[in-house]
């Protein structure tokens, strides 16, 4: 019964008709986040790091932009660029605070597209940075890991390349159904990173004795943007049109012009040619 129903609440959004045929957009988004870090909490709670009461925070602030393309009423491409700055999470030895920054490219199917509303569900893959910027507050020296020291009131970066999958489903609805138009909506999804990275630091040797960083987490986003929008009645072929009337009157006309324009011959000599021919006769 259930899948009696989905599939014929799909069928329904499949026959749709789809006003917004072909569409470019760039908008900017912003939002909230949430991520996890692998065991990185497990690495800054230790006795010579961050202490035992160290909890990471996870909510972030998001940032952002992106480039849209709607074709064949259906299909989105996207090109992302993505922030996560997460709330700093401290003790009294000192501060750690991770940020990710991702750029790549979104796949989408518009399940809706009508009456300027646009909804779709989407798959995407990001490369790009996450650091965690560690600082010392402590009177005496901190560490990450076994090799990387920080004396105090130092600070230091250490970062990882981390590709993330990406899924959401997103919400966009159009100002204008026809050119330049405003646009605005909202983003619900999350991402992962499907290996673990490696860690590098801003000064020195990589860190060695702490875990391989890692990143999933999710995001709601609010867009606000601009684009230009193309309907469907601009993009259809038109029909061939039907043979007209004026063609026809032209052919009429010029059919009974050539008549009268061209000599016709005069029935008058005949008479002269019948009464001479009686005239033999007699």
């Amino acid at each position: 019964m259930r899948i009696g129903i989905a599939l014929l609440l799909l069928s329904f959004l499949w026959a749709q008709d789809a006003p917004v045929s072909l569409a470019i957009a760039l908008r900017a988004h912003s939002g909230l986040g949430i991520g996890f870090f692998g065991k990185l909490q497990d690495d800054l709670k230790a006795s010579t790091a961050l202490g035992k009461d160290f909890q990471l925070i996870p909510w972030a602030t998001t940032a952002g932009a992106n480039i849209d393309f709607l074709f064949a009423k259906k299909i989105l491409l996207s090109g992302t660029l993505q922030l996560q700055h997460y709330d700093a999470s401290e003790t009294e030895r000192g501060l750690a605070r991770p940020y990710a920054l991702h750029y790549g490219g979104q796949l989408g199917f518009a399940l809706i597209n009508k009456n300027l509303w646009l909804f779709y569900p989407y798959l995407g893959y990001q490369v790009g940075r996450y650091e965690v910027r560690y600082t010392n507050y402590f009177t005496e020296p901190i560490f990450f890991g076994s090799n990387q020291e920080l004396r105090p009131l130092e600070k230091r970066t250490f970062s990882s390349n981390l590709g993330l999958v990406e899924v959401g489903v997103g919400l966009r609805r159009w100002k204008r159904g026809e050119g330049i138009s405003l646009l605005w909506g909202a983003d619900l999804g999350g991402v992962l990173s499907p290996s673990k990275g490696s860690w590098s630091a801003s000064q020195g040797p990589a860190p060695a004795g702490v875990n391989p960083p890692q990143l999933r987490g999710g995001y709601l986003r609010f867009s606000l943007g601009f684009g230009y929008v193309k309907p469907v009645s601009e993009t259809s072929s038109p029909l061939p049109p039907a043979p007209g009337e004026r063609p026809e009157k032209e052919r009429r006309k010029k059919t009974e012009v050539a008549p009268s324009t061209s000599p016709s011959p005069s029935p008058a000599p005949e008479k002269p040619k019948k009464k001479k021919a009686a005239e033999d006769d007699e």
